[in-house]
């Protein structure tokens, strides 16, 4: 999918909010912040060269980019992402909110958790993510004026209750758990390789269920 300068507004974000629901409940990123960084960042769809939605950099492709350093806005050449398409841009949005700490250190996924689109928008400029003084009260703008918040709302009438969670992970999951790491270690202590690979295999299985738990119930994987 390239840019799309035939769409309205709210074609835009019909377009992109299964995507950005879907990676909500993956990452928890609300879906309306990435909603309004894409609209902000992409002039609603219009101007996205390499599906990049989200103006993040790195390599690709060169683009010329306004900066505001020292008080005045800037023009720049600078190196950006290149995606096969707008999900792409979405799913790696989210990672790279992920794998950068200092949003996490800013609290922007703190805010998410309490889907605060304010506190996490705020976050997100005290972050460091664009030099734009005005970054967060932009995204807060285009999130009321465009109803953004009820796909944040999708996705917690869809979450799993944490304590129900937590209880089938406790009073189920990690006795099972427990119980065949011990059986993987006696059958390693018996040298039966092959067994303790299969034990191994189960043990895993579980942990993978219960961090689908806790990603369901908006917790983070362990």
């Amino acid at each position: 999918m390239g840019t799309g300068p035939q769409m309205t507004r709210a074609e835009f974000v019909e377009t992109i909010a299964p995507y950005a629901v879907a990676d909500m409940r993956k990452s928890g990123v609300l879906a309306s912040i990435v909603l309004a960084q894409a609209a902000l960042e992409s002039a609603w769809g219009r101007s996205a060269p390499g599906n990049n939605l989200f103006g993040i950099k790195g390599t690709g492709q060169t683009q010329a980019t306004k900066e505001f350093v020292g008080g005045q806005w800037i023009t720049i050449q600078d190196g950006f992402r290149v995606y096969d398409s707008w999900e792409g841009s979405i799913c790696d949005h989210s990672r790279f909110l992920t794998e950068n700490g200092r949003y996490e250190r800013a609290g922007f996924f703190e805010r998410c958790a309490a889907l605060d689109y304010a506190g996490a928008a705020s976050a997100l400029q005290k972050a460091g993510y664009a030099t734009d003084p005005t970054y967060a009260q932009k995204l807060i703008s285009i999130i009321e004026a465009n109803g953004l918040i009820k796909y944040d709302m999708e996705v917690e009438d869809m979450a799993l209750d944490k304590g129900v969670a937590n209880t089938v992970i406790d009073t189920w999951m990690s006795p099972s758990w427990k119980e065949l790491d011990a059986k993987r270690q006696e059958a390693e202590q018996a040298g039966d390789v092959t067994a303790a690979a299969a034990v191994q295999e189960q043990a895993e299985y579980i942990h993978w269920l219960a961090n689908e738990l806790r990603k369901a119930s908006g917790q983070k994987a362990e």
